[in-house]
This record gives structure tokens, C-alpha cells and sequence, in this order.
């Protein structure tokens, strides 16, 4: 089991690199940007459509990252006056749906990344708009699978209703 806690934990740590390393590029990009249009009156021409993939790539791999620390928006009026047991099978059944859900999403995306893929745009310069948008099904098959591990071992008892399953 020690083996797979260290896959995980270097995972996890490639996860937060990578929400990190995409923010400070980001952010780097849009004050250049700035910099370039206000002081000098000109700018990169394809730095808007980098910036508004980088916002895709960010939120999904924010996602991510949420579905593993459990820290997505939820609204728990309801869980806080449930019995342990109540709130066992609430959350069980909370994290299959999710699982669902995300899991849809991902074929959905994968369908139209594929589409996307056979009638070439590009996103800007040469970089092709499926390579851009391919973070998609990889992110909610990600999350899908976290919320359904999640819900196995809620359901198995090996995991409590307010911490992280992966």
C-alpha cells in the first residue's frame, strides 16, 4: 500500500505544479500584455486566445485538485443535522451522481474534442484547437473516477464522509 500512497503523493504534487505553473504563466502573459498595449501600443496577437486557454486549463485542472481535497462548492445545510450513518449513505449516493455526471461529461468531451480533431481550426498560431481543449475529458474522467473511489470506499467504510478518497 506504501507504493501506491507514493504514486499518489507524487501525482498530487504534479497536479498542484501544474494549477501553479499555468497561474504564473498566466498571469506573467496578460500583465505583458497589458505592459504592451499601454505603454508601447501594440501586443502579442495571439496572446488573447492563450490567455482564455490558459483559463480553460486552470479551472480544470482547479477541478481536479478540488475533487481530490473534497472542496467542491456543495451546499451541506442538510448533512450538518444527519445522523453518521444518514450522512454515510447521503455522501455515497452525492459521489456516484457526481461520478456520473463527470463521467458523461467526459465522453461528451472526448466526442467533441474528436470533432474537433477532424475538422482542424487552430486555437492560435499553429497549435490546433483539440490539443488545447483536450484537458476536457481527461479532467471530468479524472474526476469522475476520484468521486467513485470516493463513494466505494465510503460504502466499504475506509473513508469518512469529510475527507479525501485520492
Amino acid at each position: 500500500m506504501t507504493w501506491l500512497r507514493r504514486i499518489l503523493k507524487v501525482v498530487h504534487g504534479f497536479e498542484d505544479l501544474l494549477v501553479a505553473l499555468l497561474l504564473i504563466v498566466m498571469i506573467g502573459l496578460a500583465v505583458t500584455q497589458i505592459v504592451l498595449r499601454n505603454g508601447f501600443d501594440s501586443g502579442l496577437v495571439w496572446a488573447d486566445s492563450l490567455l482564455r486557454v490558459l483559463v480553460l486549463w486552470i479551472a480544470l485542472i482547479g477541478a481536479i485538485v478540488a475533487s481530490r481535497e473534497r472542496q467542491h462548492i456543495s451546499m451541506d445545510l442538510v448533512t450538518r443535522y444527519l445522523s453518521p450513518p444518514a450522512l454515510k449513505a447521503v455522501t455515497v449516493i452525492t459521489s456516484l451522481f457526481t461520478a456520473a455526471i463527470c463521467a458523461v461529461l467526459a465522453w461528451y468531451t472526448l466526442d467533441y474534442v474528436l470533432m474537433e480533431y477532424e475538422s482542424p481550426s487552430m486555437a492560435f498560431g499553429k497549435v490546433p484547437a483539440w490539443l488545447c481543449e483536450a484537458v476536457m475529458p481527461f479532467a471530468f474522467l479524472l474526476i469522475a473516477v476520484r468521486y467513485l473511489l470516493h463513494a466505494v470506499m465510503m460504502a466499504l467504510g475506509k473513508a469518512n464522509a469529510r475527507e479525501s478518497a485520492l
